[in-house]
């Protein structure tokens, strides 16, 4: 049982997928001129994805803070700004992952 509150290979897996579409969506919106409302929703369906997983992971503490260094780390591989990486991890923080 304790093993399994520590397993995060299903977590890291995910927040690679979410730091690759993140990135592809950030070269997508600078591609397309995509106007500032677009770009929100576009960000905001992928939050909403994050917070799926949880809700259907349960995930326990530990794994929340995994996740979220896991799609920190991704992120900073992009060469994505810390910028723009503050502002999507605190809004992942700030919505029902936390």
């Amino acid at each position: 049982m304790i093993l399994r509150w520590f397993d995060t290979a299903e977590v890291t897996s995910f927040a690679k997928s979410i730091a690759e579409e993140y990135g592809r969506l950030r070269k997508s919106v600078v591609v397309r001129h995509d106007s500032s409302e677009k770009r929100t929703q576009k960000f905001d369906k992928l939050s909403k994805k994050v917070e799926e997983f949880n809700r259907v992971n349960k995930l326990n503490f530990y794994k929340k803070a995994k996740l979220l260094n896991e799609i920190r780390y991704g992120l900073r591989s992009q060469s994505v700004p810390e910028s723009d990486i503050a502002a999507f991890v605190n809004s992942l923080l700030l919505s029902p992952i936390s």
